[in-house]
């Protein structure tokens, strides 16, 4: 089991499985990878702590993310329809809405980075969507 701590934001796409993957920084701890379970939280380490989701990993690679493109597994890739698809799944508007929020975050080029994608369908726990409020950047 892998758990991840999400913004407020993020929960309502989360629930309604808009959003279907996760990227983070690479750390000290290992990312999920292939048939982990994952938790998805918001709240964590507070008393507003809330289980969102239980998953399965379908998988997890490196991405780097960049002004007008990505890098994932070595594979380049500028084109906007790509884009769009890849900030869609991570619960962003846009790509625009999506690289300003790590340009802002991390700065770019952001690299050094795990996607984690899960199967919103294959999921174990989906908590009650009625008591999360908000929208995704």
């Amino acid at each position: 089991m892998v758990a991840y701590n999400f913004q407020q934001d993020f929960g309502p796409d989360i629930l309604a499985g808009c959003k279907q993957s996760t990227i983070r920084p690479n750390g000290k701890r290992r990312h999920a990878v292939a048939g982990d379970e994952l938790q998805l939280y918001t709240g964590m380490r507070t008393s507003d702590c809330r289980l969102l989701l239980r998953v399965p990993c379908l998988w997890s690679r490196p991405i780097s993310i960049h002004q007008f493109a990505v890098v994932r597994q070595g594979g380049f890739t500028n084109q906007f329809r790509h884009l769009e698809e890849l900030a869609r799944i991570e619960g962003f508007a846009s790509w625009a809405d999506m690289r300003d929020w790590f340009g802002n975050r991390y700065g770019l080029p952001a690299v050094g980075f795990t996607q984690i994608r899960w199967d919103f369908s294959a999921a174990t726990f989906v908590a009650d969507s009625a008591a999360a409020g908000g929208s995704a950047p």
